[in-house]
């Protein structure tokens, strides 16, 4: 249940998203009610976030008489999924790490595949008369004021030599200017593949299609422990299911497993929403709905919504110590007051405008900002997980990829380069939650610093590069 919200400066900070609240009050769905009674199944999926969500669809259409079952702790689409920025995106702006991690041919592959889901899923949306409020407006990632990163040209270079001239393509600060007008834009780059939607809608979308195609869904209904054997089983407070298959798709909560404590850590991101202001956004040159995200360290990314409004998140995360997900780290006013600040920084224009909602949503970060989907010994067991914030796109391709691992099909999902362990363990607890608060002090302080005129300094640029050092370290 959503807990009390409570108002700090103008926002409002509330333990559910204002995707999720939207969505409740516009279609509160079908009755789900908790696991009562042991059953059995081909297919027991833990979680019912987008991941859960996309692979029970993907089996559902493959094998439409698996019996399957998807549990989930609180209700479906109540975490990360319901609670981000709503970017639907292919990975082009990080082709270069792709390509590094995998191969050229194979990072090139997967991103290729991730953009074409933008398409999948506006074909799924008519399919099914979803409403998610999609728009294909492409995004922005400005350089806001010079001390920001310019476009990458190298990634530019390396996608036109593979045919594919017209994924990224930089612009000058006239043409960043003209998606909405910042007095900090310069310059930036462009991206076409990307769509906003609206998320929690998705999911809700999602949970409504499999219950009209059969699939049994427990909310309310924690995984209390996971029992090896052939078949596995899920316990549950009141329940156990026994099923052939068992796909984890927890998201953040994942981390609560003992094989994967080391394979991400929890980060949790705050975003904000404004009251509707359609003249504002009038007013700036706002009149798309391309996304902007602009190129600090730890960067700040922003939407408008189909009422007017702006959502933005970003600037700053909170950290989860082990899989302690709960407490500050998930409702902290200052980490939300970031993003808020965030929106005035680069639009001064909007100085004064009222917010109406505050949240966060945890993600499951790896090292390496990519996914990994994995199968125990007796091929049984499977699980996708480190979707680290891009999971929208990502979500849905390994919903293909853990489809194929359940059917043990030799597939082009099966053998994406994703498709095995993380690229690296991080450090076990006490160590992980120190190191990693330096990086994000580093990191935060350092564009503060240089917000303010100032340099970044040689201990928080020696702090953040360690961090793309170890990233460019990993190979699959």
């Amino acid at each position: 249940m959503s807990g009390p919200a409570m108002d700090i400066g103008g926002l409002r900070v509330s333990s559910r998203s204002y995707w999720l609240d939207e969505a409740l009050r516009t279609d509160p769905g079908a009755p789900c009610p908790g696991l009562t009674e042991n059953l059995a199944a081909d297919v027991c999926i833990v979680g019912g976030g987008f991941a859960g969500l996309w692979t029970a669809y993907e089996l559902s259409e493959r094998e439409p008489s698996l019996q399957i079952v998807l549990l989930e702790a609180d209700i479906c689409g109540s975490g990360g999924s319901g609670a981000n920025g709503g970017m639907f995106s292919g990975s082009w702006h990080d082709i270069n790490a792709l390509c590094h991690y995998f191969g050229e041919a194979e990072g090139i592959r997967y991103a290729t595949l991730l953009a074409d889901q933008l398409d999948e899923v506006e074909q799924w949306t008519a399919r099914h008369k979803a409403d998610i409020a999609y728009h294909r407006d492409g995004m922005l990632f400005a350089q806001a004021e010079p001390w920001q990163a310019g476009p990458n040209f190298e990634a530019i270079g390396r996608l036109a030599a593979h045919g594919l001239p017209d994924k990224l393509r930089a612009v000058d600060a006239a043409a960043a200017q003209a998606v909405a007008a910042s007095p900090r834009f310069c310059g930036g780059t462009l991206i076409d593949d990307l769509a906003v939607v609206q998320p929690a809608r998705l999911a809700r979308e999602l949970r409504r299609v499999l219950l009209e195609r059969g699939v049994r869904i427990f909310e309310g209904t924690p995984m209390l422990e996971l029992q090896p054997g052939v078949p596995a089983g899920v316990r549950t407070p009141r329940g156990q299911v026994r099923a052939d298959q068992v796909v984890i798709a927890m998201g953040a909560w994942g981390v609560s497993q003992p094989q994967f404590s080391r394979a991400f850590f929890v980060a949790t991101d705050f975003m904000v929403i404004t009251e509707p202001i359609p003249d504002l956004l009038e007013q700036i040159g706002w009149t798309s709905f391309t996304g902007i995200g602009d190129s600090r360290e730890n960067f700040f990314y922003l939407r408008p919504t189909d009422d007017g409004r702006i959502a933005i998140g970003g600037g700053s995360v909170g950290l989860a110590y082990g899989d302690r997900i709960r407490g500050s780290v998930l409702n902290s006013a200052k980490k939300a007051a970031v993003a808020a600040n965030g929106l005035i920084w680069l639009f001064p224009q909007l100085r004064g405008v009222r917010f109406a909602q505050a949240w966060s949503g945890p993600m499951d970060l790896t090292a390496a900002f990519v996914p990994f989907f994995t199968s125990n010994a007796a091929s049984n067991v499977h699980a996708g997980l480190g979707f680290s914030g891009h999971g929208l796109a990502a979500t849905k391709l390994g919903g293909k990829t853990l489809a194929s691992l359940v059917l043990r099909a030799d597939d082009e999902w099966s053998r994406l380069p994703v498709v095995g362990p993380p690229l690296s363990q991080l450090p076990p607890e006490p160590l992980r939650w120190p190191l990693m608060q330096a990086v994000v002090w580093a990191i935060d302080s350092g564009d503060r610093a240089e917000e303010q005129g100032r340099r970044r300094g040689v201990l928080r640029g020696l702090v953040a590069s360690s961090v793309t050092a170890y990233r460019e370290s990993r190979r699959r």
